[in-house]
């Protein structure tokens, strides 16, 4: 069982603290964070010297990006808005060298991190994880695990439950949720994938992980900031 959180702060020296704060991996956040790919890469040379994994959520589908934040050192990528084989065949085809996808020779950093058999190596080990976020996605999930060189699916509640038009967001215990969220993890099973679920509650993830997902994530370092700063009572 992999436990894994979100770095939203554009800091190299924030993303060092939460890489050294016992999690497993940690997951540079392009999407909804505040960094561009400069303070990005700040962050990935930062961690590098840390026990954590750096994975990285991407903005969007796009093949330059995900070149790009690969060749800058990171062990995985996340992508938000697929929705059909199609987009996730782009998307993974954009993660794998010849012959298995089209992925650009240029590990810049890369190859400095991850030694001189990187390119020969990296088709095997960096995580390609699609999202499985809407409606659509969630009906196409079994075929997206079809695609050659998918490292598994990635599940995201929220955006999922607004898309399934749910008032409770980010409720495992919906029971439209539920059937995603067991979909998942028994394609994942039976095809040697790996299940991956994010939750900004506690005691959800504990249950996710109880479940039987290979890698929970948690919460962010901008909630968890917020949080232990509201648990001070200054006026006490």
């Amino acid at each position: 069982m992999h436990w894994n959180t979100f770095l939203t702060i554009p800091s190299p020296w924030t993303a060092e603290i939460m890489a050294r704060s016992g999690f497993d991996s940690v997951t540079i956040d392009m999407q909804h964070g505040l960094m561009d790919f400069q303070g990005a890469f700040a962050m990935l040379q930062a961690i590098s010297g840390t026990p954590a994994k750096a994975f990285v959520r991407l903005p969007w589908n796009d093949p330059a990006v995900i070149m790009h934040v690969l060749d800058a050192g990171a062990s995985g990528v996340i992508c938000p808005g697929l929705n059909t084989r199609q987009e996730v065949e782009t998307f993974v085809g954009a993660c794998r060298y010849p012959p298995l996808g089209y992925r650009s020779y240029g590990p810049i950093r890369a190859s400095l991190v991850f030694g001189p058999d990187y390119v020969k190596e990296s088709n095997d080990k960096i995580l390609a994880l699609p999202m499985i976020e809407t409606a659509q996605a969630a009906e196409n999930l079994e075929s997206f695990l079809d695609v050659p060189g998918v490292s598994g699916l990635f599940i995201g509640p929220y955006d999922l439950s607004v898309s399934m038009g749910l008032s409770r967001l980010g409720d495992i215990h919906d029971p439209e949720i539920q059937k995603v969220i067991h979909r998942v993890l028994h394609a994942c099973q039976k095809t040697n994938k790996l299940a991956v679920i994010f939750s900004a509650n506690l005691q959800y993830a504990k249950e996710l992980a109880a479940m039987g997902f290979d890698m929970v994530c948690y919460a962010s370092d901008s909630t968890l900031l917020q949080e232990a700063a509201k648990a001070i009572d200054l006026r006490r």
